[in-house]
């Protein structure tokens, strides 16, 4: 019964999320004030810390608040399963390389064009999942790969 309108209001609140994070990173990095900019990489080891914080407040809460048994899955899921932990090495260095470059994308390009070339992604994985993991598509997940890559492709064109 409330399954509808939450689908949407959750599509409103990513939207809302996506755009405003993208619009105040566009601002912080275009800001013209006295003094250096802060560094991109400050600000992507900063999130990561956060994104630590309150991953390890979750398990905490889950746990009972009982900082021996926080310690123990810690101990646990890290320490005792080393080759697990360092499978997650390459993604995760990955990722913060893009992180980094996100925040040089954004310095340099319009906020608009930024978000629509961001979207470049979404095209990229679902070609690659058809190409090498054999997915098919349907006709409107094809149709939105196509409408993607024709707004990918108007918003690079620069109109004088």
């Amino acid at each position: 019964m409330f399954a509808e309108p939450l689908k949407y209001l959750s599509l409103g609140i990513l939207v809302f999320q996506t755009t405003s994070l993208v619009l105040t990173m566009r601002y912080s990095r275009t800001l013209q004030g006295e003094g250096p900019r802060y560094l991109a990489s400050s600000a992507v080891v900063v999130a990561e810390f956060l994104k630590i914080l309150t991953c390890v407040g979750l398990v905490f809460k889950d746990h009972g608040y009982s900082g021996r048994a926080l310690s123990s899955i810690l101990r646990q899921e890290i320490l005792h399963k080393p080759i697990e932990t360092l499978k997650l090495a390459i993604p995760s260095g990955i990722y913060t390389l893009q992180n980094n470059l996100l925040y040089v994308a954004l310095s340099n390009l319009d906020a608009a064009t930024y978000q629509v070339t961001y979207q470049l992604k979404i095209l990229t994985t679902a070609l690659f999942s058809v190409s090498m993991l054999g997915r098919r598509l349907g006709v409107y997940q094809w149709l939105s790969l196509l409408i993607l890559m024709a707004g990918i492709a108007l918003i690079q064109v620069k109109i004088p």
